[in-house]
C-alpha cells in the first residue's frame, strides 16, 4: 500500500507541473485565440463522436446482416431438407448397386436377353478404365440382330433395373436389311466397381516398389 501511495503521488507530481503550464499559457491568450481553441476543441470532440456512433451503427448493421444470411440458410437448408434427404438415399442405392467386385456384365446382358427373349450373338469386353480416384469402369460392346422394338424395349428396362447398375453409354439403332419391323442394335453397356482402400492406394502409387 505504501509502495501504491508514492506511486500515485510520484504520478500526480509529475502530472501537476504540465498542468499549471497548459494553465499559465491559457490565462496568457488572448479571449479570442481561446474561442478558437474552444470552437477547434469542440469540432474535434464531435467528430470523434459522430466517428465512434458510426462505427457502431456500420458493426450493428454486419452483425444484422449476418444474422439474416445464417436465418436465410437455415431456411433454404429446412426447404430443401427432404431433396437432400432424397439424394443421400439414391447416393446410398447407387453405392449398394455398385458394389466392390467385378461385375459380370456379360451374365447379366445374357440374363435380360432371355428375360426380353432376344440372343445376344457378338460382344467384346473393353479394358477396365479408372472412373474418378474411387471406381473402375468396366464396358461391353453389344451387337443385336433383326430384334423387334418391343422386346429391345424390354431388354434395355432389363439391363439397367439390373441389381447391379448397368447403365447403357452408347445406343445406335437402324432398320435390319430386308426386315421393315426389325432392327439392327449396337450399344455398349457401362458398370463400375468401387475400388477398395489398397486397390486405390495401388493405384495412387503405380511406381511404387519399382527399381
Amino acid at each position: 500500500m505504501g509502495f501504491l501511495k508514492r506511486l500515485m503521488g510520484m504520478i500526480a507530481s509529475g502530472m501537476r507541473r504540465p498542468a499549471a503550464y497548459a494553465t499559465a499559457q491559457w490565462n496568457r491568450m488572448a479571449a479570442r485565440e481561446r474561442k478558437l481553441i474552444s470552437i477547434l476543441a469542440s469540432a474535434v470532440f464531435t467528430l470523434a463522436l459522430v466517428l465512434a456512433g458510426y462505427l457502431i451503427v456500420d458493426s450493428l448493421q454486419e452483425i444484422s446482416t449476418s444474422n439474416q444470411d445464417t436465418r436465410e440458410a437455415l431456411a433454404a437448408i429446412a426447404r430443401h431438407r427432404d431433396d437432400y434427404l432424397d439424394a443421400k438415399s439414391r447416393m446410398v442405392t447407387l453405392e449398394t448397386r455398385i458394389g466392390v467386385e467385378p461385375p459380370q456384365l456379360a451374365a447379366d446382358l445374357e440374363a435380360a436377353g432371355k428375360e426380353a427373349g432376344i440372343e445376344i450373338p457378338e460382344t467384346v469386353d473393353r479394358p477396365p478404365a479408372p472412373a474418378g480416384k474411387r471406381y473402375l469402369e468396366h464396358s461391353l460392346d453389344v451387337k443385336l440382330r433383326k430384334v423387334g422394338l418391343k422386346e429391345l424395349a424390354t431388354f434395355l428396362n432389363k439391363v439397367e433395373t439390373n441389381p447391379r447398375l448397368i447403365v447403357v453409354t452408347r445406343l445406335q439403332i437402324r432398320r435390319s436389311f430386308g426386315e421393315g419391323d426389325k432392327l439392327d442394335v449396337e450399344m455398349t453397356a457401362t458398370a463400375y466397381e468401387r475400388l477398395k482402400e489398397e486397390r486405390r492406394k495401388k493405384a495412387a502409387a503405380p511406381g511404387k516398389g519399382k527399381d
